[in-house]
């Protein structure tokens, strides 16, 4: 029943006009939007009605939630599923937005059951089922550049995508078969080991090293990469960019 009222109620925020004001923010915010083919172009403006609709927002830390906002986050969350059939991340209901980086509580084990508790800045988190949290200080850059490998909303809802698997992210988003399964975890390893001896060597990569954290964060940092300088990561990582391509199913270079 909660299904069928969820379908009806997607049904009915999609029969709206797609806002006039809108896509004038999206010149400006969402530049990438302007060169997909027009069949994507339709699938994302509805993906944003949805999304924009169908959340709650919260503005933190002073900040007042404004359509500028909200269809900006929208825009780049919903680029990701563009080649999935209608998803629009259900299972985030609550989106975070801080003017700038926000202090959050931080626990550290240190060892023999010892836990160091304090806090630590936050560009952004994601949690199991949301809420996504976003700072939109670190999110203008990028959106007004269109260029660079940064983007902190394609970030945050890679590790969305990776929590489908369960509560603890580690890299692996769903894949649909287990050939694919297994070539995934057989690239994205041997890249991220190729990745940990660069930096140990102090080598310069198109990979940001914070890739390094963990194989969640690989993950997260490489969907940025691929959809900001997709170019750049089939020439140094093409392995990388192929299991992307074919997770995502689409080719933002072209």
């Amino acid at each position: 029943m909660a299904q069928l009222f969820q379908n009806y109620r997607r049904r009915h925020m999609l029969t709206h006009p797609f806002p006039g004001m809108w896509e004038a923010i999206l010149v400006r915010t969402a530049p990438f939007r302007q060169h997909l083919d027009a069949a994507f172009r339709e699938k994302l403006d509805r993906g944003i009605m949805y999304f924009v609709n169908s959340r709650v927002w919260e503005g933190c830390g002073g900040l007042c939630i404004e359509d500028e906002h909200r269809v900006t986050i929208a825009a780049h969350a919903m680029r990701l599923t563009l080649g999935f059939e209608d998803d629009y991340f259900d299972d985030v209901e609550t989106v975070l937005v801080y003017p700038s980086p926000y202090e959050a509580p931080h626990r550290q084990p240190i060892g023999s059951g010892l836990v160091l508790e304090g806090h630590s800045s936050r560009r952004g988190e994601s949690w199991y089922h949301g809420p996504v949290i976003l700072a939109w200080s670190d999110i203008v850059p990028t959106i007004h550049q269109d260029c660079g490998p940064h983007n902190l909303i394609l970030h945050e809802f890679a590790h969305q995508l990776d929590y489908r698997n369960g509560s603890e992210a580690d890299g692996v988003p769903p894949i649909e078969s287990a050939e694919q399964a297994d070539e995934w975890i057989s690239v994205m390893d041997a890249a991220y080991d190729r990745l940990l001896k660069q930096c140990k060597r102090g080598q310069a990569t198109s990979i940001d090293q914070y890739a390094t954290t963990n194989m969640a964060e690989f993950f997260a940092v490489t969907t940025e990469l691929f959809f900001e300088s997709p170019h750049l990561l089939s020439i140094q990582w093409p392995e990388v960019f192929r299991v992307l391509k074919r997770f995502y199913k689409q080719d933002p270079g072209t």
